[in-house]
């Protein structure tokens, strides 16, 4: 597991040691150890399985972990039961009482506190103005739509002030548009708040977009933590590489070099993929739109030419489909309309590309 961009002198507001959660004889957690930062936007993302929800549903009481400590702004909270920990939490499906009306919904827990009449009101007034919903106090869940109950939900969790917010991939039930500008608005209010956030999520756009830092989970292990920019241009693993954003993974020969041979073409790498270099065959990793067109020569380092097989018209790029050898290699670019229209890029035509050096990664195959 890779981790970094946090100040290792910060103390950690959340800290899980060693986590692991059994069902039956299925282990979904293993071993997991993490801490999240006081005012932190962490987001969990990895495919279905993976063992994120798991893990949140531990941190909040829900399923206890088998073995493993939690900790809470100090205190261990490992074996305590959720209704004594410290935290407000929205899930997929919002939770919401049907029958009770926005401002019931919202007020509920200060309610079951035995908050004052007038101490309820002012804070649920104060809540749905946060969140964008005066005028709607007396209306039901059912007269909603999935975005205003999605806002109900949120203004919910926050009535208690908790310490901490888990999102149960809140934004997965609605549809794209509103989902887009949803995230913007609860990054945004989780900024204005401080407070410090946990979200599950698959959709690796909302993690990229919402997230101080990027928890990548699969099998029940931690693979990478990091700041969305070095997830992105620095995975630690071929798993992180392919679940985020789109890789070639292409085959390649290592040379006595310290370069890399693809299709009969070598590659120079940075100084610290060379380090990476394990065993003769390995995988050379690009992202389809670092591969350079642009004012390429004969002489440009890890330039050689490729025939277009396919142009996959995309909006505002296209994704070409490029031969580099013997009709079998195959690697996929993304180019701009404008390149396309400047270079008269089309399918059949030979074109020079570039793999920069410094935005290749080099895996093992195995």
């Amino acid at each position: 597991m890779k981790s970094s961009g946090t100040d290792a002198a910060k103390s950690a507001y959340l800290k899980a040691e060693n986590i692991t959660k059994k069902f039956g004889s299925f282990t979904a957690l293993k071993n997991i150890s993490l801490e999240v930062f006081e005012g932190e936007f962490v987001c969990f993302l990895g495919p279905s399985g993976c063992g994120k929800t798991t893990m949140l549903r531990a941190i909040a009481g829900l399923d206890i972990q088998t073995s493993g400590s939690i900790f809470q702004g100090g205190i261990d909270i490992s074996a305590l039961p959720a209704s004594e920990r410290d935290f407000g939490i929205v899930f997929q499906s919002y939770a919401l009482f049907p029958n009770l009306s926005v401002s019931a919904n919202v007020g509920y827990g200060l309610v079951n506190m035995r908050s004052s009449k007038a101490d309820v009101a002012s804070r649920v007034s104060e809540l749905l103005s946060l969140v964008g919903l005066e005028g709607q106090e007396d209306k039901f869940p059912a007269q909603l739509s999935g975005g205003q109950q999605q806002r109900v939900a949120l203004a919910r969790a926050l009535a208690m002030s908790p310490g901490l917010l888990l999102l149960d991939e809140p934004l997965s039930a609605l549809d794209a548009k509103v989902r887009v500008h949803l995230r913007h608005e609860m990054k945004e209010l989780q900024r204005r708040l401080g407070v410090t956030t946990i979200m599950v999520t698959h959709d690796q756009e909302e993690a990229l977009t919402m997230a101080d830092r990027i928890v990548v989970m699969n099998d029940g292990v931690i693979e990478q933590v990091g700041t969305p920019m070095e997830i992105y241009r620095h995975p630690a693993s071929p798993f992180v590489a392919e679940f985020v954003g789109t890789m070639n993974f292409l085959k390649a020969q290592k040379s006595n070099e310290g370069t890399v041979s693809l299709g009969g073409h070598a590659l120079t790498l940075s100084d610290a993929e060379k380090q990476r270099l394990d065993g003769n065959e390995v995988l050379a990793c690009v992202r389809p739109e670092d591969i350079a067109v642009r004012d390429l020569d004969e002489t440009t380092d890890n330039s050689f030419d490729v025939r277009v097989k396919d142009l996959e018209f995309l909006g505002s790029f296209c994704r070409a489909s490029l031969d580099y050898g013997d009709g079998n290699s195959e690697i996929l670019a993304d180019f701009s309309i404008n390149l396309i229209r400047d270079k008269k890029i089309t399918v059949g035509e030979t074109v020079r590309v570039a793999l920069p050096k410094n935005r290749i990664h080099i895996f093992s195959q195995g």
